[in-house]
């Protein structure tokens, strides 16, 4: 409820400031994402947690490719919002482009273990 408060009380802000300064709204719009990602960030701590007791029971390896894989998604959902509020759509489409090249090419050890597995099972 508190997210959802602050983000409306921002995005009224957002919008008056955007109606005398686009570039001040678009600094405001990155202090308000960075201001949530603290603020959710300290929300984690339980998740970081439940996620090293998964990291031990399953294959650290095969496991940090999935953190990994996860982290750039949501890095680069919100670098692509950004850059799309900012009226750079074209940016924030090659922002997303770029994330899913690097998911691919993090995971890539994790697509390799199963071919091996698979291979295996043919044997």
């Amino acid at each position: 409820v508190k997210i959802a408060a602050m983000a409306v009380v921002a995005a009224v802000l957002i919008s008056v400031l955007n109606q005398y300064s686009k570039t001040y709204a678009v600094v405001a719009t990155v202090a308000v994402c960075c201001l949530f990602l603290l603020y959710s960030v300290r929300m984690l701590s339980p998740l970081l947690d439940m996620l090293a007791r998964l990291s031990d029971t399953y294959s650290s390896a095969e496991f940090g490719c999935v953190v990994k894989a996860v982290g750039i998604a949501i890095v680069t959902q919100g670098a692509a919002d950004i850059c799309a509020d900012a009226g750079q759509g074209a940016v924030a489409g090659r922002v997303v482009l770029a994330g899913k090249i690097a998911i691919v090419a993090v995971t890539l050890p994790l697509f390799q273990s199963l071919v091996e597995l698979l291979a295996e099972l043919l044997r």
